[in-house]
């Protein structure tokens, strides 16, 4: 009867049958380990390929678009520098339309609370009254308030009433309105201030 031989280990003391299972497991787990890190890689690269694609993407519209967005920074700078950075007086503003016409007198003169609008924008409204105007002359006055020069103002309520049905005279309750930008200093002064210590 033969002897098995002296320290031969792990394997030696198997039946033949569970050294092939042993070997395929080995076999199948080193595939698998093989096939994951090809997905791992190709996952990756499909990451950096995306990635590079969006940036090129990104390049070609700096190249090509760039101007056009220049253009649009333009405009909006340019739309902004129309709204003004000084107050406007309202009471001299309604005596210099007042001007246009005859018997235009606005009473109740009334400033409202101004409203912050976020980015340094401020609008300010005026309210008041015009008693006894034809409808010539109030359009006159409202148009020479609305194309003060270097402001922006409009009409924002306008409530019109006929005391009459004889006369062509009415009664008018307005309230006008105007946007200003906060001045450079101002901004940051108040940034500085909203920033430091309570």
């Amino acid at each position: 009867m033969a002897q098995p031989p002296m320290g031969g280990g792990f394997m030696s003391r198997m039946t033949p049958r569970e050294r092939t299972y042993i070997m395929a497991f080995v076999l199948t787990a080193f595939v698998m380990s093989i096939l994951v890190l090809l997905y791992m890689r190709d996952k990756a690269l499909s990451e950096t390929e995306n990635d590079i694609t969006a940036t090129r993407r990104a390049l070609t519209m700096v190249y090509t678009r760039g101007a056009v967005y220049k253009e649009r920074l333009a405009e909006k700078k340019e739309r902004e520098a129309k709204i003004s950075d000084k107050s406007i007086l309202f009471s001299t503003l309604l005596e210099e339309a007042a001007t246009v016409a005859e018997n235009i007198t606005p009473s109740n003169e009334e400033e409202l609370a101004s409203q912050e609008l976020g980015d340094g924008l401020i609008k300010r409204s005026h309210k008041f009254n015009l008693r006894s105007v034809s409808l010539e002359d109030l359009v006159k006055f409202l148009s020479k308030i609305e194309s003060k020069a270097g402001h922006i103002i409009i009409t924002e309520v306008l409530s019109i009433r006929s005391p009459s049905n004889a006369e062509d005279r009415l009664n008018v309750d307005v309230t006008i309105a105007t946007w200003e930008r906060r001045a450079e200093e101002e901004a940051t002064e108040g940034d500085a201030q909203d920033g430091g210590p309570s």
